[in-house]
């Protein structure tokens, strides 16, 4: 399978649009259809439906467009394996997590490249959707992710390292009123700012006291990720939810606010994911460290 086509399939999917996808890789329509055609007779299923004004995936290109993701990082994974030994590294390490929340686990990765510095080892921003998955099939070792974001499967296993709290973050213009603590009623007064993520449960209590409440006030806004939450909020758009940990300086500023969440539990667990028949030596030391860097000591190499 032609990876190259694989790519022009994920961008005409996200896009709905073959012009669109052809601008951004810098190629004329005709050749971009061509590889598509080539890849639907190469895999034998139509992956879209076309007429002259939309582009809909058919089912089997929505099965493709679910995993495709998967597919080119674990070529990607396969390449860096081959850089490393190519290289001369003494065993490699892939780490998943999403980018936004790293002030959460970054110190653990540091601490384990300084004693392991003939390790070849890389951190890739993954969405939370696609963590669990990547982890059950090899295109990385562990993963670092949210309590409330792990499916039950038996082919995982957890290591919780650490305890944090959601806490809502706005311009201190946008709502004077509110003080250090507010409770869910309160923030339905004003515009919420939502990242596109599986939902900690304290935002499904929130929605569901909107429902109660009939749906009035300024709504939601979904967002691509948190940054882009934290950066609208700072610019008095809305009310956006973010961990305590990586609320950073300049967002805890002289024109923010951040307030506690008064009548619902925002707490949650941060924890290392691994798959459970995973025994490479590398991933079983960076278990060791991380543990004993819970336990508040670290153990000389």
């Amino acid at each position: 399978m032609d990876l190259q086509s694989l790519k022009y399939f994920q961008f005409v999917a996200m896009y709905r649009n073959f012009s669109k996808a052809a601008e951004h890789f810098y190629i004329g329509q005709p050749a971009l259809s061509r590889q598509i055609a080539g890849l639907e007779k190469e895999l034998g299923v139509q992956l879209f439906n076309r007429d002259t004004r939309n582009v809909d995936l058919t089912e089997a290109g929505r099965v493709l467009y679910a995993h495709v993701d998967l597919l080119l990082r674990h070529h990607e994974h396969v390449l860096s394996l081959l850089d490393a030994a190519k290289r001369g590294f003494e065993g490699h390490l892939s780490i998943a997590a999403v980018r936004d929340f790293s002030p959460l686990f970054t110190a653990f990765v540091e601490h384990f490249m300084q004693d392991y510095p003939n390790v070849h080892t890389r951190v890739e921003d993954v969405p939370f959707d696609e963590l669990s998955e990547s982890i059950i099939h090899g295109v990385y070792d562990a993963a670092f992710t949210l309590d409330y974001a792990v499916p039950n499967n038996d082919k995982l296993v957890t290591m919780p390292i650490g305890t944090d709290e959601f806490i809502a973050l706005m311009h201190r213009d946008l709502a004077p009123q509110l003080g250090d603590a507010v409770s869910l009623a309160e923030l339905l007064e004003q515009p919420l700012l939502i990242p596109h993520h599986v939902d900690p449960p304290f935002l499904k209590q929130l929605r569901l006291t909107s429902r109660q409440r009939g749906g009035n006030g300024p709504g939601i806004e979904y967002v691509p990720n948190t940054s882009t939450a934290v950066l609208q909020a700072g610019l008095g758009m809305g009310i956006c939810f973010v961990p305590r940990r990586i609320l950073s300086a300049s967002a805890e500023s002289e024109l923010m606010k951040s307030c506690r969440l008064s009548d619902v539990d925002s707490r949650f667990s941060l924890l290392l994911v691994r798959r459970k028949d995973n025994e490479s030596t590398t991933l079983q030391n960076f278990v060791d460290l991380v543990r004993d860097e819970r336990r508040g000591y670290r153990v000389a190499r």
